[in-house]
């Protein structure tokens, strides 16, 4: 059942971890101008938060493997002026349960995308997916095509094996318990070098205190470090869609996709392109994993676009 939306506070929270991720979160959100509104649903025994702001058609925006909802803060503001966009914490991330993704994937998160949009009510959405949240979009269109309805994919997970060395290490055992655990040196590094070129963009301070704070979530490194294992091992990733499954995606989808994504190398943007039979494909210069950060106004501009073209 969901909770009443908008009545979470701060104090509310009994666990002073989440009430820090909490006040992180709302920081992000009132740089956009938003006060903040969302809520919890329970979807199969696990505890989801979401954020929910406007009215119109459905949105969800789909989180990729780092931090949580927030890291959307400044497409919510503009997708809200014109629909209902729904943001969730995936499990493992943000303020929701740290339940591990278990096999087989990408099964078990269209499980999940179903629960969600069912406890939410929502019949058809357009889904706007970053990494692993792309891949999530794309595998809910193949298995419940009629609930879906356009796909923006930003650097979409499950095209190629290629993975990250440190992703792939993150899934050995000794390894992988020093690599997840809370580190603000390691964080950092990583934000520079993999997520974004211009690393000292106007929130980003704001925003690497709330990626950091969700690291510190009771019980995260563990989830973290199996959920990772889920999705990849040491020769990459596990789960990469075929031709087959590429071409059954009946919806319109925009791939957005950084000029130097290192995490999922640009190659993999023409793959679907060329394979997924109503694709098309813009590449931001410049850019690396997560344009959405130090690009908004591109991403914002091609999102609106998309969404609102016929």
């Amino acid at each position: 059942m969901a909770t009443s939306t908008n009545q979470i506070q701060e104090r509310s929270m009994p666990n002073i971890i989440e009430q820090k991720i909490f006040k992180s979160m709302s920081e992000l959100l009132r740089r956009v101008g938003l006060d903040y509104r969302g809520g919890y649903v329970e979807v199969d025994g696990k505890r989801i938060h979401y954020l929910d702001y406007g009215e119109g058609a459905p949105v969800l925006l789909l989180h990729g493997g780092g931090s949580g909802s927030a890291i959307w803060f400044r497409q919510i503001e503009v997708l809200a002026r014109t629909h209902r966009v729904i943001v969730p914490d995936h499990p493992v991330f943000g303020l929701s349960s740290q339940t591990v993704y278990k096999p087989p994937y990408p099964d078990c998160v269209v499980d999940y995308m179903t629960g969600l949009m069912d406890v939410l009510d929502i019949q058809t959405a357009d889904l706007v997916g970053l990494s692993l949240g792309a891949q999530m979009a794309m595998a809910t269109a193949m298995q419940i095509p009629e609930r879906v309805g356009k796909i923006a994919a930003i650097g979409a997970a499950g095209l190629g094996k290629e993975f990250p060395l440190l992703y792939k290490l993150a899934g050995v055992p000794i390894a992988g318990r020093l690599i997840v655990r809370p580190n603000k040196w390691g964080q950092d590094t990583y934000f520079k070098t993999m997520e974004v070129v211009d690393y000292e963009f106007q929130d980003a301070i704001a925003y690497k205190q709330y990626a950091y704070d969700v690291t510190l979530m009771e019980g995260h490194p563990e989830a973290m470090r199996s959920s990772i294992g889920t999705i990849a091992d040491f020769g990459g990733q596990k789960s990469i869609f075929s031709d087959e499954e590429l071409r059954s995606i009946e919806s319109p989808v925009l791939a957005i996709w950084g000029d130097g994504d290192q995490v999922f190398p640009v190659g993999h943007a023409y793959r679907l392109a060329q394979v997924v039979p109503n694709a098309r494909l813009h590449v931001i210069e410049n850019a690396r994993h997560v344009p959405l950060l130090d690009h908004p106004v591109e991403v914002n501009k091609l999102l609106v676009g998309f969404l609102s073209s016929d």
